[in-house]
């Protein structure tokens, strides 16, 4: 008989006993990382919180030092915008006046020393200083207004505007001031110099102050100057310039005839 139980492959692997079978991490083990995790946000969270504690804290800090710090100061600023409605005293707001004199004195004294530090423009105020423009040799005058040499002018928050008027930028008080000298007489008119204001480009023009001189009769070969200057009140977009009686009348020599405002 042929033996059909023989063969060549080789046996069934033993099936492993069932004590020595690894069992799975429990639940049990992730404890400790799972504290740790914990931790670790509970510890952010708190020192989150006590950054915006110390931030509001020093920022309320700043706040009552400041007050207490300008507190005279802000008072006096305040009965001084009393004093405009008349709710003061006249002697009351002298007082206010000298005071508030003070505060910008030392307001002046930190810009000043902010400026030496820095070496640099301040940007708070305007000016400007301008030289007159020497005339085509020849050629008639076109206009009574004087016009400025831009290029040898000094501008500061203050435009230049169709060659003779300047543009204020920043509402105020300002210190306005005119020099025109005169080498020539007119034999009809009186030698005049005007400073003129106008509310924008199309404004009706009015005078702000006029200065005289004369040089005595035609023979003579004198220089005449005539000087004005006062402060005056100013918007945006105001705009300043000086008319002469006549321009070709004008002494051109450097220095002589100038023109400029500065902010107060």
């Amino acid at each position: 008989m042929i033996n059909m139980y023989q063969t060549n492959l080789p046996p069934p692997p033993i099936p492993p006993r069932l004590g020595s079978v690894k069992s799975a991490p429990g639940p049990g083990h992730n404890k400790p990382l799972l504290g740790f995790l914990i931790g670790m946000i509970v510890l952010q969270m708190l020192l989150l919180l006590g950054g915006f504690a110390y931030l509001y804290h020093k920022e309320n800090k700043y706040d009552k030092d400041f007050e207490h710090k300008y507190l005279d100061d802000m008072i006096v600023l305040r009965r001084l915008g009393e004093c405009e409605k008349d709710s003061q005293s006249m002697l009351d707001c002298e007082k206010l006046v000298e005071k508030y004199k003070n505060i910008m004195e030392k307001v002046s004294q930190v810009e000043g020393k902010a400026f030496k530090l820095t070496g640099g423009v301040p940007t708070y105020g305007a000016m400007a200083r301008m030289i007159v423009k020497q005339p085509v040799v020849g050629a008639l005058p076109s206009s009574k207004y004087l016009e400025w040499n831009i290029g040898h002018s000094v501008l500061r928050n203050v435009e230049y505007f169709k060659s003779s008027w300047l543009k204020v930028l920043q509402p105020g008080d300002y210190d306005i001031y005119s020099q025109v000298a005169f080498s020539k007489w007119h034999p009809k008119a009186p030698l005049a110099s005007r400073v003129k204001l106008r509310k924008g480009e199309t404004g009706e023009e009015k005078n702000l102050m006029t200065a005289y001189c004369s040089l005595g009769d035609q023979n003579r070969t004198d220089v005449c100057t005539a000087f004005q200057g006062g402060v005056f009140s100013l918007e945006p977009k105001d705009q300043i310039s000086v008319w002469v009686t006549d321009p070709s009348l004008v002494n051109y020599e450097e220095g002589t005839t100038t023109f400029g405002l500065y902010k107060l």
